[in-house]
């Protein structure tokens, strides 16, 4: 591990993390507890790949003490041994994620802990799903705090095909809220894997990778009112062609951070989303509905009313490109490039709406 105390700029030593025990360790997922306060999971195995199991390494005086097994003596058999896992902090409390695999229940598993990753000494299944699979997933959970609660995603293929879930346990004890599935609507035929979730509070983001033929897709969906509250997903890569992966979220100052690889260039790309719903517009007032037409949109835009004064349009990548008028409906898109943008409409007695479009040249 490394450190940097300014935003990245300058990098101190390496510290190793994992003891000369001579054991075998990959897989390490990183959270912070408090800014000199590292947790470390890792999944530890025996000489020749045997015996998979999960540990936790802590930060103590400028070195990181001996690893704590968090998935023995809790969770049957070994842990899945080509899952990623997650660790996720915040001050004393810690909660430990992975994916068990004896005997052949392929569905995740937490260990708790009260004193900043010291010691873990609850482990519970967090998964009901009861996944049955005599093979490797390949695919791990993610996590973070809301005060005192634990929230999370996960892939399961245990109903329906491969779904995305999301659930909630209480921190100190791993105790269960509620389990859905993120978008419970979807096919058998339409598999979804790979989920990542970020938030603060009950305001939440989860993004995942979708399989729809052979085309695969990130989709995002977010919430300001936790688990339950969770907005039908959007699309976030703009190329609907090939293959969208394994996307990554952060969540800072009202906004989403997605990050996702394009294998077929090579690329990795960045998309920024913004909750419009929850900074920006007053207390008491909401995003009102409206249509526009045509989507995708050459020069005019027309919008449904004439009570709009102002548009604000953002690129693809959430930033500020224009402030437009509306004139009698209209607003003159001709000197914007093609490409998505988000609009954001103002206008009379506080009035606000969203608009998503598509300019083609």
């Amino acid at each position: 591990m490394r450190r940097s105390d300014d935003g990245g700029f300058t990098w101190g030593d390496t510290l190793r993390v994992e003891p000369f025990d001579g054991l075998v360790s990959r897989y390490p997922s990183i959270d912070l507890a408090g800014p000199d306060a590292p947790l470390v999971q890792y999944m530890q195995f025996d000489n020749g790949w045997n015996g998979a199991r999960q540990v936790v390494a802590h930060l103590m005086g400028g070195a990181f003490m001996d690893p704590v097994q968090v998935s023995a003596p809790f969770a049957p058999g070994e842990v899945c041994d080509c899952c990623p896992n997650q660790i996720v902090a915040d001050g004393d409390r810690a909660v430990a994620l992975y994916r068990n695999a004896g005997p052949n229940i392929r569905v995740m598993w937490g260990a708790a802990s009260t004193d900043g990753g010291m010691s873990f000494p609850v482990g519970a299944e967090v998964d009901t799903t009861g996944w049955a699979l005599n093979a490797c997933p390949s695919s791990g959970p993610d996590g973070y705090m809301a005060g005192d609660s634990l929230r999370y995603v996960w892939m399961s293929g245990a109903n329906s095909g491969a779904k995305v879930y999301i659930g909630s346990a209480l921190a100190s004890d791993l105790s269960l809220g509620r389990q859905l599935k993120v978008y419970g609507v979807q096919t058998s035929g339409v598999q979804q894997n790979f989920p990542r979730i970020a938030g603060s509070g009950d305001t939440l983001g989860v993004a995942w990778q979708q399989n729809v033929g052979s085309n695969q897709e990130i989709l995002f969906s977010w919430s300001v009112s936790g688990p339950d509250g969770l907005e039908r997903p959007d699309t976030v890569n703009l190329t609907l062609s090939g293959a969208q992966q394994t996307p990554d979220i952060a969540y800072a100052d009202g906004a989403f951070h997605l990050v996702w690889s394009e294998p077929g260039t090579g690329q990795v790309w960045y998309r920024k989303g913004i909750l419009i719903r929850a900074v920006g517009i007053a207390e008491g007032q909401g995003v009102d509905p409206v249509s526009s037409w045509p989507n995708p949109v050459d020069d005019l835009l027309q919008v449904e009313g004439t009570r709009w004064d102002q548009a604000a349009l953002f690129d693809a990548l959430g930033k500020l490109v224009a402030t437009l008028p509306v004139t009698a409906g209209t607003i003159d898109m001709s000197t914007l490039g093609p490409g998505s943008y988000a609009i954001h409409l103002s206008g009379r007695d506080g009035a606000k709406a969203l608009l998503r479009v598509q300019k083609s040249r």
